[in-house]
């Protein structure tokens, strides 16, 4: 027959609740409080993790509307400078076209102006050899009595002058001061004693007082006398003659080339 002692079995018991107690309070409370806390800085963590995803979502979804309207603001931005960049493009045309236009017109009036003056010179130089030739050619050709007959015309042109502008003739007096006029005289060809002596008369006459004549030759006169006394100037040459139909002829091609 077994033997059962009761007593060691209920120590035993005893010892095993206390035991069991023991790691109750000191181990599986324990443990347990830490577990919760665990789960509950866990659920907290997932919490915490999911508003900041949701946060990240909604930042994200700022950030890409953001990132559109900049999109879109860039590209209003770059289409009105490039709008603009068109405008001062054209703009910058015009000016250029404008200026150029400008600078051909100047250049074609330069030309002209040039063309013409080379014109007018050549016709003046033309005009003036061909006059200085034919006042030549008409000194050698005319005769004598030509020579006299301009001569007379212009002393009888000084004693008119006394006979109807007696004013003139004293202011040219008065003009001359005190001191003895010095008539310069050009003739084409030489003058005779008596011809000097007629025109030495005349002009002391027209000068109220002796005069000292300078005569002098010039055969591109053609014919005839040129004379200055103070600030009067008597011309009855051929080549002073030529000289005023080379006035008239010059202004005739000046007219034509206006006119073209």
């Amino acid at each position: 027959m077994l033997n059962v002692d009761v007593s060691t079995i209920l120590w035993q018991i005893f010892n095993f609740l206390v035991f069991a107690g023991l790691l109750y309070y000191f181990l599986f409370r324990p443990m347990s409080a830490r577990i919760k806390a665990v789960a509950a800085e866990k659920e907290q963590l997932q919490q915490q993790l999911l508003a900041d995803r949701e946060a990240a979502a909604a930042l994200r979804m700022e950030l890409e509307t953001r990132m559109a309207g900049t999109e879109e603001e860039a590209t209003r931005i770059i289409e009105a400078a490039k709008a603009q960049a068109e405008l001062d493009r054209l703009a910058l045309m015009q000016e250029v076209q404008a200026e150029v236009e400008h600078v051909l017109t100047e250049a074609q009036v330069d030309a002209y102006r040039l063309k013409r003056q080379a014109v007018d010179e050549f016709h003046e130089d033309l005009l003036r050899a061909v006059l200085d030739v034919s006042a030549l050619v008409i000194g050698r050709v005319s005769p004598e009595s030509l020579q006299d007959t301009l001569l007379k015309q212009l002393n009888d042109s000084v004693w008119e002058l006394g006979r109807v502008d007696m004013q003139r003739v004293e202011l040219l007096r008065r003009s001359l001061g005190t001191r003895t006029p010095v008539v310069i005289a050009r003739t084409a060809r030489p003058l005779t004693a008596e011809q000097q002596g007629h025109l030495v008369r005349t002009f002391t006459a027209l000068a109220d007082r002796n005069i000292t004549l300078d005569l002098k030759v010039e055969p591109a006169l053609g014919l005839g006398i040129r004379v200055r006394i103070g600030d009067l100037v008597l011309d009855n040459t051929i080549a002073g003659k030529l000289d005023v139909l080379r006035e008239e002829v010059l202004d005739m091609l000046r007219e034509r080339l206006a006119n073209e």
